[in-house]
């Protein structure tokens, strides 16, 4: 790897946990130059912008949640075990902090909903990928026949998504992590009772 593009992969991963803490408004340039210890000028070399970096920043992050998810999944085989796969994902990344900030999807789009419209594009697209994914997952099972054929896959994928990222926002409020286990619980129940056959 080039020293130039090993320098700008080192200002993204640096950049990522501020951005994700602290969010794009509450993250400055000068900020990003001590975590770097990079100079205003090494960075603009790589960066045209703000923006730019945080762009970059949030795509570095959702990487990271897709490997995480990826991995807790892989081992899984039954589309209820994936799905509880992804809840105990979010559960690790709550309460073991794998990286500082939590989930970047839930942070970027409280944050840019009304403000940032490049970042609440790349958190709408990021999130649609995740859905995407469940959706997926919720069609296998159907086709398993372990799923109801009646299924409304869309909707269901939102319920999840929405006790999954509303613990994580809950737990991060509180500070207090039971409440990730109480929404994942609710999505086995719900998985369980509502959507399994």
């Amino acid at each position: 790897m080039r020293k130039g593009q090993v320098t700008k992969e080192h200002i993204i991963r640096q950049s990522a946990e501020l951005f994700n803490t602290k969010g794009y408004a509450g993250t400055s340039l000068s900020e990003i130059i001590d975590r770097t210890k990079i100079r205003k000028g090494g960075i603009y070399n790589h960066f045209e912008s703000k923006d730019e970096i945080a762009l970059s920043a949030f795509d570095y992050m959702f990487a990271q949640l897709k490997t995480l998810l990826s991995e807790a999944m892989s081992e899984r085989s039954e589309p209820a075990e994936k799905i509880l796969a992804i809840c105990e994902a979010y559960i690790k990344l709550v309460e073991e902090k794998i990286w500082e900030g939590g989930c970047p999807i839930l942070n970027t789009a409280v944050e840019n909903d009304d403000g940032h419209p490049l970042l609440k594009q790349r958190a709408q697209l990021a999130m649609n990928e995740l859905m995407t994914g469940l959706k997926g997952i919720l069609n296998n099972g159907i086709e398993r026949k372990q799923f109801r054929a009646d299924l409304d896959v869309a909707a269901a994928s939102s319920v999840i998504i929405a006790l999954i990222e509303g613990g994580v926002m809950l737990s991060k409020l509180y500070d207090d992590n039971t409440y990730i286990r109480h929404c994942t619980n609710q999505v086995e129940r719900y998985i369980n009772g509502d959507v399994a056959v």
